[in-house]
């Protein structure tokens, strides 16, 4: 566990240098009233022996404000023998809104469902983390986020550790900031 922490930690610094880079000629801010969309993929680390899986969904969501954004996601994760899917909503506190590097808070919660082999449950998750939207285009940008995310079902649970880069559009705004 301790060297998946380390690993994606590094991955997290090394590309969010390696967006900064590329996306210094994009004017680009998360904008109030403006609606985004994002398909992410990646991993999470189940602990309790649970072991580490690929993860993939999309999410859809409205920037209420600079600062805020709520959206609804869903995630997909094949296990051996079944999968598990992951159906929820949160909101991310965006720090440094007007900017193309943009770092946020994440936290979210919803319901979850496993099943394959003739097992079944539902339960729920509960989630918070941080990452970074870094514009590449007015309105097109990619974001590493790591979230730790608790999963229970059925009176068992785990502790997950999910590493995920998402490939996002903001539309509605202007992707510059407005003058007054």
């Amino acid at each position: 566990m301790k060297t998946f922490v380390k690993n994606a930690i590094s991955g997290l610094c090394i590309a969010a240098l390696f967006l900064f880079v590329l996306s210094v000629s994009a004017r680009a801010q998360v904008e109030g009233n403006t609606g985004v969309v994002a398909g992410y993929g990646g991993m999470v680390h189940v602990g309790d022996g649970g072991g580490t899986h690929a993860l993939f969904g999309g999410l859809g969501g409205y920037n209420l404000a600079p600062a805020a954004t709520v959206f609804g996601e869903y995630s997909y994760v094949p296990v051996t023998g079944g999968h598990a899917q992951l159906y929820g909503g949160g909101v991310h506190f965006n720090f440094l809104p007007a900017t193309k590097i943009v770092p946020y808070v994440v936290g979210a919660f919803g319901g979850a469902q496993y099943g394959g082999g003739g097992f079944s449950a539902n339960g729920w998750y509960a989630g918070f983390g941080g990452g970074v939207k870094c514009f590449l285009s007015p309105h097109v940008g990619v974001a590493p986020e790591y979230r730790y995310v608790r999963l229970e079902e059925s009176g068992a649970g785990a502790n997950s550790s999910a590493f995920t880069g998402a490939i996002f559009y903001q539309w509605g705004g202007t992707g510059t900031a407005k003058k007054k």
